[in-house]
């Protein structure tokens, strides 16, 4: 593929990388109609015509809306419950109730009253510390977008005329489902996440997509010429026919490395001196299953539930709750399916609720602590769980455990909610093990209590690293101490595995750590003998995990427990990855 631009100055940005990929071609700058409260910043003679106004744009969004999911049936049919949950906010009597107050009291018109209600939502949504739940903030801007242009009358223009890398500030999932797939070969926004709704789609169709900091959305002309590379997160605008052919060679040898992997991932993770790894995928919706299957997993190591919470804008209905959770169940009916029950409150509000500001969120009112100040919620939600286990699949997974009297708590309640369901006639496998979280130094001190109590552990790295070693990793000035190769980590984990060996329970690892291609002989070291991770990393695992001898990995964390600095344990892991693994970075 030749360069098409005249143009040779050649123009890198660095961009933050969503979903990885190689793409080659022209840029195609989109551009929605966008709507200032400025504009609509004036009293209004006739209220009851503006909520005449605001009723039949929210008709004619949900029509639209039931339109796209069945013009797009198949394609949507793993993202359906996004536009459904739409769906349920347009539909929301309390959401109808807010916009036609603000049209009454400021005396405002509809297009007005839209933007400042929908606006205070997506601030609230901006100002949470999770990541995913900020991502939320760009589905209810999609939502004030479509009634809009409802209200006013126009039409997003999705035409690409040839196929193009798409610049734009920002992707709705509505603007990714409404492309022609054939002529989109990569997505570069100026705002977005790993966890946003336009991330999972674009992941789900293979496309590559990056984040930039620079707002190309806005600078990026059509007569450019671009190279996408989601693997390093690099654009290029522009380049040199140098640079376009060696990116031609990269991109090549990207596919037939990822064939390859793809390939043997069907391939069982053993070590070269026999011991068998059992690899699982963390999930939070049901079109991440097909790709878990086809990468090899083991099963669901870790179903996140906060999601049909937060999504929804209310408490989902035990029923609600029930049919998600079984069709998980049956999709990957064979293999284990571990659902975490609500890690909800602290920054995950229910928007129900709306619960209390917290200074500090991750230290606050969360995960058990909220489900047993909650419960009502907390029983509906171990019924759905409970009923759903008719294949006998499924294991409770509990987050944020401090204490004894937690644990004690939750298996009360869960005994009441499986007498309730028998004396109603339900159905289910009443055998269901239970797991904790270990996320907390206190978790790790008490762990010979808890493991008395319980059928298996599961590490969260990422929480257990933040708590252990005091660091918020989403504070840029102290996120480099964030190291979950610190020896005060890896002690605790290591105690942690000897303790649920003494006491024969399961023992897992779930964070960011179990994917981390580095980290696989750390953790094998350290005893782990399941991991669970993003689908997408588990092919590179297993081949890891195949090249690696047990004993190895066991000398490796000896010689690191003897080490008491993070750069010195560093080094030497790198040392053991390059001996071993020189082509890890084409992985």
């Amino acid at each position: 593929m030749k360069k098409t631009s005249n143009k040779s100055d050649e123009i890198i940005f660095e961009a933050i990388k969503i979903v990885p990929g190689l793409a080659i071609g022209p840029a195609h700058a989109f551009h929605r109609t966008s709507f200032h409260i400025d504009e609509f910043d004036h009293e209004i003679k006739d209220p009851d015509r503006e909520i005449t106004i605001l009723d039949n744009a929210i008709s004619e969004t949900v029509k639209q809306l039931k339109i796209t999911i069945d013009l797009n049936a198949q394609q949507l049919e793993s993202h359906r419950s996004l536009f459904e949950s739409h769906l349920a906010l347009l539909e929301d009597d309390v959401l109808r109730k807010e916009i036609k107050e603000a049209i009454k009291q400021q005396n405002r018109s509809a297009a007005y009253a839209v933007i400042a209600v929908l606006q205070r939502k997506k601030e609230h949504f901006l100002n949470l510390e999770d990541e995913y739940f900020r991502d939320r903030a760009f589905d209810i801007i999609d939502l004030k977008n479509r009634l809009l242009q409802t209200i006013a009358g126009v039409e997003t223009d999705y035409s690409v005329s040839v196929p193009s890398i798409i610049f734009a500030d920002h992707l709705s999932p509505s603007d990714t489902i409404h492309f022609d797939r054939k002529s989109i070969l990569g997505f570069v926004t100026d705002t977005g996440g790993r966890t946003s709704h336009a991330a999972i789609m674009a992941k789900s169709m293979h496309i590559p997509y990056v984040v930039d900091n620079f707002s190309l959305a806005k600078l990026i002309q059509n007569s450019d010429y671009v190279i996408l590379d989601g693997y390093e997160g690099n654009i290029i605008i522009n380049p040199e026919q140098k640079t376009l052919d060696t990116y031609q060679k990269i991109r090549s040898k990207y596919l037939r490395s990822y064939s390859k992997l793809l390939k043997a991932s069907s391939l069982p993770a053993i070590t070269q001196d026999g011991v068998a790894i059992n690899i699982l995928a963390n999930i939070e919706f049901s079109d991440e299953i097909p790709e878990a299957k086809e990468v090899g997993a083991n099963g669901i190591g870790l179903l996140r539930t906060e999601t049909i919470f937060i999504e929804k804008e209310k408490v989902p209905t035990e029923q609600e709750q029930f049919e998600i959770f079984h069709e998980f169940a049956h999709q990957m009916a064979g293999q284990p399916v571990t659902i975490r029950t609500i890690d909800a409150g602290g920054d995950k509000i229910i928007p129900e609720l709306q619960g209390i500001e917290e200074e500090n969120p991750y230290l606050g009112w969360r995960a058990i602590r909220f489900c047993l100040d909650q419960p009502e919620i907390f029983k509906s939600h171990l019924r759905a769980i409970i009923r759903a286990n008719d294949l006998g699949n499924i294991r409770i997974l509990i987050p944020m455990i401090i204490s004894l009297e937690e644990v004690e708590a939750t298996k009360q309640m869960i005994e009441e909610a499986k007498e309730e369901l028998i004396g109603e006639g339900m159905q289910f496998k009443p055998d269901i093990e239970l797991g904790l979280m270990i996320e907390t130094p206190a978790a790790v001190m008490m762990s010979q209590d808890l493991a008395a109590a319980v059928d298996f552990f599961s590490i969260g790295s990422n929480d257990l690293t933040q708590y252990t070693l005091a660091v918020d990793r989403t504070n840029n000035k102290i996120a480099p101490l964030f190291n979950d190769l610190h020896p005060a980590v890896l002690k605790l984990m290591r105690a942690t595995v000897e303790t649920a060996n003494k006491y024969q329970i399961g023992m897992s690892i779930c964070g960011e750590m179990a994917g981390n291609p580095e980290a696989i002989p750390v953790l094998l070291g350290l005893g782990f003998t399941e991991l669970s991770m993003v689908p997408g990393q588990i092919p590179v695992v297993k081949k890891i995990i195949r090249k690696l001898k047990i004993k190895q990995c066991y000398q490796l964390v000896d010689e690191i427990m003897q080490l008491n600095r993070v750069e010195e344990i560093k080094h030497l892991v790198a040392t053991f990855i390059q001996k071993r693994f020189k082509e890890l970075k084409d992985f």
